[in-house]
């Protein structure tokens, strides 16, 4: 009877943790690339934007070398609180409404693989380092909030979290994760962009997304 007592509670208890897991689980979003080992955990309900749409408007792109980055895309794609944010929103660095996770993974050409360097990592979309050396031509709303070492089993690179004025003066907040394969030959990117009084009310939440990056490599 004892032996049976005990079957029975344990039992409970593995149900219990079962459903605990399943109702954790259903709770998040896990956006994941097998094939280069990346992923990351977004919270249920955010809007996806697929790497479809994504590179249907990078390839509007006018900038130098722009096709040849897109061809060598092996994954990209993107989250947003709100429904009405498009793959064009997504690329340029006006403040979003609510906020935009966008995630990439990208393979490099022998010229940037020679070149690319930490600095160069922090400088993805805005130059931070140069603000930081020359405060006096920094953007008017630039502020460091954080910036350190990131490794991963599969590569290592720069977080760094920052706020700057967009183009039409509003405080945005980045937190941005630039990682470098061990070889040289790929780059593994992840934003979080936010306005900054949403990414201030949301900041447990954004945070979250960007400590769950995780890459792993190629199986």
């Amino acid at each position: 009877m004892k032996d049976l007592s005990k079957r029975i509670s344990k039992g409970l208890i593995l149900t219990f943790a079962l459903f605990a897991l399943t109702s954790c689980s259903q709770s998040q979003i896990y956006a994941m690339d097998k094939t280069s080992g990346t992923y990351l955990v977004i919270p249920k309900g955010w809007n996806k934007i697929t790497k479809a749409d994504l590179a249907k408007a990078e390839s509007k792109s006018t900038a130098p070398n722009a096709a040849e980055k897109l061809a060598n895309v092996i994954w990209q794609e993107a989250y947003s609180t709100s429904p009405k944010i498009t793959a064009s929103q997504v690329l340029n660095l006006q403040a979003p409404e609510g906020a935009v996770v966008y995630v990439r993974v990208r393979n490099l050409n022998f010229e940037e693989s020679n070149s690319i360097s930490n600095n160069s990592l922090r400088n993805l979309i805005a130059p931070v380092t140069s603000w930081l050396e020359d405060p006096s031509k920094a953007n008017p709303k630039f502020v460091l909030i954080d910036d350190y070492e990131r490794i991963e089993k599969a590569a290592r690179g720069i977080r760094t979290i920052y706020t700057f004025a967009d183009d039409s003066g509003v405080s945005e907040t980045v937190d941005q994760t630039a990682l470098l394969s061990e070889d040289r030959t790929r780059v593994y990117i992840l934003l979080v962009r936010a306005k900054t009084k949403y990414y201030d009310k949301h900041v447990d939440e954004l945070l979250a997304i960007g400590d769950s990056f995780t890459v792993r490599g190629d199986k």
